[in-house]
Order: C-alpha cells, then structure tokens, then sequence
C-alpha cells in the first residue's frame, strides 16, 4: 500500500510499504483523510528509525474488530503514528462511529486538537464567570478550545498574532483579542499557554493572586526563564501546572467531540483541504503559519450525505434563534439570493454569502434593534416539498427607536445539495415600516 514516510530532515515522500495486519483486537480503516497536526512538522525534522506520521485520520472499516464497528462504518480515530496511509489499524478503544452529516475532512480535524482543548477544559474544571486568557488562540487547539470555553460560560481573552487569525475566535465566543500577550489587561483566573520563551512569564504576570498557568505547548520552540521574584507581584502563590493531553478515554472523548459537531457547538476550522499528493506543500505552509486552522489530506474523499432540506431549513432558523453565526453561516450557499419584500430600506434582493450573513443579517438588520437587548425567534411551522421549504417563524425585540416589534415571518427557502440557495421572505411591511423605520412611515 501507498504511505507517507519520512525522506529528508523536514521532508517527506510516497512509498510503497508492507499492508496493515490487524492484532486480535483491531480493526482495519480505510483511510480518507488526514490532517497535519504542527508537532509532527517538528517530529519530521529528526524522524526515528521505522516511524511514520499520522495521528488523526477518518475513514471507513473494512475489516471489523471484535469489539468495534461493523464493516462499512464511518469512523474517525487518533492513532500513536502512522495514518498518512492507504489503510491503518486501531482498536475500538481509539475509534468513533461518525454520523452522515459529519464529512471526512471535518472529522480528520477533530482528534489531536479537539481532544487537547475538551482535556485542557476538564483539567480546568468548572469555568463558568472565569477570566481565561488564552495564548497561541489561531491554532486548531485555540479553536476549539474558545468555542468550548465560551460555550461552558467563559470570558476569554484570546492572544493572536494579528487582526484576520482573531475574527472567527470572535464568531466562537472570545470576548477579548489581543496581539501581544503583554497588552492582555487581565487579572486573569486562569492562563492556557502554549507558546513558551518570553510568552509564559508576561503571560503569567497577569494572574490572579493564587491563579493557575496551564502549559500546554511550546510553538515558539524558545525555553522558558522565570525569575522567582516575580512571584511576590501579581501572581503571588499562582501555580504553574504541566498539561499532557494523553490523559483520557480516546473513543469516548472523540464521541463527546463528534456530538458536539453534529450538534452546531463544535465547528471545526479547515483552514487547507488538499489531495494527499499535496502533503509536502501543505507540510511547508503549516511552518510558515500560512494557514488558519487545521489542514486536511484526503486520498478519496467520500462527501457526507447532505441534510434533507426540511433539516437544513430548521437548524438554520434555530441558529438565529440562537445567535450561533459559524452554523448561520455554514448554511448558506456561496451564491445565496435572499430577497426582502417591500420598499423599506432593506428591500431587494441581497446577493452572496458574505452580503447576507454580513451586511443584510448583521449590520443592516443589527442596527435596527435597541443595543444589548434581545432579539427572539420562534420557529412555528416547517414544511418541505422537495428542493422548496417553507418556514413561520416568529421574531420580538426592541426597535432602536424604542417600539416593540412583534412580527410574524415566513421564508420561502430553496435548498441544494444541503445548502441554503435562496430564500424569499414575508412579513407585514407596514408593522416593519412603522416600528423599525418610523421615519419613513406615512403621516
């Protein structure tokens, strides 16, 4: 079979070596992708006699362990070594059943950073009203880890290296960007770092008195030099603890993930997706930190069935409810129409993803409400025939001008290969009109 092996300091090849035999508790994987994870880009650099990377993969059985899934299952597993292959083996004890509507990509994603950040939470304990400041925030584990902590109650303060690698931690829930750890304005009860060299100790000056410094990575790959001293300031009694993300049940954390995903709490970030035949770039824009997120491999990428439309429909209108803008904009087609009734100011038709989520769904639509109050949704009715979904919902809020709006809505949505295409929307314009744009309305 065909796998990735280790042919130079940093480099990598394609060779043909001996296929997988499975112990007396594994099963065989068909692999359909990988992902690169950043500490196997320094493990290549001084590979070790007979190893191979790949740690993440997600794929199909087609040879069941004793205690595993039946052959054909879609599975996403976290494997010691060895993945970037044809064909892997694990046992169930490393392995998650992947549901239909979760891809290939995305599940390759999951297991490294996704277990990192669910086992740096659990390590944290509660972290509900907790100021958390995260460090080295852009990676695929800064990812996951503020849309996790934001989601368990969390305040985050995220440091990034720049403007662009921050936005979508806004999207997941980070309350804070910073670009130098030094500018973070704390006091913090709690500092993730994974940066190292001169990171830790600034970010260890902003703690709470008694607060803790979870390290979790070096990236900067620069040691780190604490000055005893320094303890008798902000962070007197602040406690430095060490983080291993090997702690823990492989297959039931990879399941918590999986829901997670399935869900819309969890939405993996793929920054590169590329045949695996594009591997070594791939590995050369991940050292030069020239993607956000995580990069994906696929060999032959099976897509997941797309959700019914009725589905699609719903899960969007309960985003909104919900304010979950990554699964409102992951529901929209690139080339999505929305077209508004009427001849208020919003009236028309709104062209593009970006137009919509961004200018017609926020700042248009945003800036109509009173500031910090509420805006609810209530879905009443979903029908679906076909490609074509109808959708009632109902939506409350506060005007900026002071009225209440209380309107009822429904959406003539048109749904492709899981994606939204087009939507033509009803309401009464004129309680629109009078509340939302007093100005405009008729004397």
């Amino acid at each position: 079979m065909r796998a990735v092996v280790p042919v130079d300091t940093g480099r990598i090849g394609f060779a043909d070596v001996d296929d997988v035999r499975p112990g007396a508790d594994e099963m065989v994987i068909e692999v359909a992708a990988f992902s690169i994870n950043r500490g196997e880009t320094f493990q290549l650099e001084r590979p070790q006699d007979g190893w191979r990377p790949g740690k993440d993969i997600a794929g199909r059985v087609i040879e069941a362990a004793p205690d595993g899934p039946p052959v054909g299952t879609r599975v996403v597993a976290h494997l010691p070594h060895s993945g970037w292959a044809e064909r892997v083996t694990a046992p169930a004890t490393q392995v998650a059943v992947l549901p239909d509507t979760i891809s290939f990509a995305q599940a390759a994603a999951l297991p490294l950073a996704g277990l990192t950040a669910l086992r740096l939470l659990r390590t944290a304990g509660s972290v509900i009203g907790r100021r958390i400041l995260l460090t080295g925030a852009s990676g695929g584990v800064g990812h996951y880890f503020t849309e996790l902590a934001a989601g368990a109650g969390a305040c985050v303060t995220a440091v990034v290296s720049s403007p662009a690698r921050g936005e979508q931690l806004l999207e997941l829930g980070a309350q804070d960007l910073v670009y130098d750890v030094g500018d973070a304005p704390g006091p913090y009860d709690l500092v993730f770092e994974s940066v190292g060299g001169e990171s830790l100790p600034v970010a260890l000056s902003k703690l709470v008195p008694g607060g803790d410094l979870i390290w979790f990575g070096e990236v900067s790959r620069q040691p780190v030099t604490l000055d005893f001293f320094d303890f008798f300031t902000a962070p007197e009694a602040a406690r430095i603890r060490h983080f291993h993300y090997v702690h823990g049940r492989d297959d039931e954390d990879l399941a918590t993930l999986v829901r997670l995903v399935a869900s819309g709490r969890l939405h993996p970030e793929l920054g590169r997706v590329e045949d695996w035949s594009r591997t070594d770039a791939v590995l050369d824009d991940l050292r030069e930190r020239r993607i956000r997120g995580n990069a994906v491999l696929t060999l032959h990428e099976e897509e997941a069935a797309p959700m019914d439309p009725k589905t699609v429909v719903t899960r969007y209108v309960e985003a909104v409810a919900a304010g979950d803008l990554p699964t409102i904009r992951a529901g929209f087609a690139p080339d999505v129409v929305w077209t508004y009734p009427g001849d208020l100011p919003l009236s028309g038709d709104w062209k593009g993803r970006e137009m919509v989520v961004d200018e017609f769904l926020g700042a248009a639509a945003g800036n109509l409400f009173a500031p910090g109050t509420p805006v609810t949704i209530k879905l009443v009715n979903v029908i679906a025939d076909g490609e074509q979904v109808f959708a009632e919902w109902i939506a409350q809020a506060t005007a900026r001008a002071g009225g209440a709006y209380d309107n009822k809505c429904g959406g003539v949505f048109t749904v492709r290969d899981g994606l939204i295409v087009a939507v033509r929307e009803y309401l009464d314009t004129d309680h629109a009109r009078r509340v939302l744009f007093p100005a405009e309305s008729m004397p």
